[in-house]
């Protein structure tokens, strides 16, 4: 059964606008219906555009704390060209995702998201307001692939890592790209994915940008 989050009346208020809409109102939206508690959680960071394999994909928010959720916005100014790709991107990746969509990409969405993810439908309100209305719970991922979580680490945070457990030096110089595999055959997946949940909450900066309030 479709659970309504936390805009009351959603039915009555969304009759009647025609006006499309686009990431950044969604976003606003999942920000204040969704991610209240995650952004008042001190061991939680919420950071929005999270690069996945060095940039070539990006998850529009991610939640990381005990595991790591990613959320994809299609607003109906979107198209869903890039979402089979960007399925499979977050699906080496992320504990759990949800997709949050305009109803006239509804339909042909969920074709194209596995039944692990969550399904959130958006919906121009008459007063101007995005509503939301959770239609799929999210599952657990079971296909993570343990040198992709690696690849959301930096240089320097990896060979930090690889020095804790013992590797030499002449192993820490290797290129960035032949480190990974290393670390991730080095630890046990559940492990690796708690070191790097606690390295991406523990940095200080962000390459581009401020670190997440």
């Amino acid at each position: 059964m479709a659970k309504p989050l936390a805009l009351s009346n959603s039915r009555e208020l969304c009759r009647g606008m025609a006006t499309l809409f686009k990431d950044g109102d969604v976003r606003r939206a999942v920000y204040a219906r969704m991610l209240g508690s995650a952004m008042r959680s001190a061991d939680t960071l919420v950071i929005d555009e999270l690069g996945l394999d060095h940039g070539s994909c990006r998850i529009d928010i991610a939640v990381i704390n005990g595991h790591i959720r990613g959320l994809e916005i299609k607003a109906e100014a979107d198209t869903l060209a890039r979402l089979p790709f960007q399925v499979s991107a977050y699906g080496e990746v992320v504990d759990k995702a949800s997709l949050i969509v305009a109803e006239r990409h509804l339909d042909a969405a969920r074709l194209l998201v596995p039944d692990w993810w969550g399904v959130v439908l958006a919906r121009r309100c008459a007063n101007g307001e995005v509503a939301l209305r959770r239609i799929r719970d999210e599952k657990v991922n079971r296909s993570i692939d343990p040198v992709t979580l690696a690849r959301l680490l930096w240089r320097p945070e990896i060979v930090q890592m690889l020095r804790d457990l013992g590797h030499p030096e002449r192993t820490l110089r290797a290129p960035r790209d032949a480190l990974y595999p290393i670390l991730a055959s080095a630890l046990p997946r559940r492990v690796l994915g708690a070191r790097v949940r606690e390295t991406l909450k523990a940095r200080a900066v962000w390459r581009d940008r401020p670190r997440p309030q």
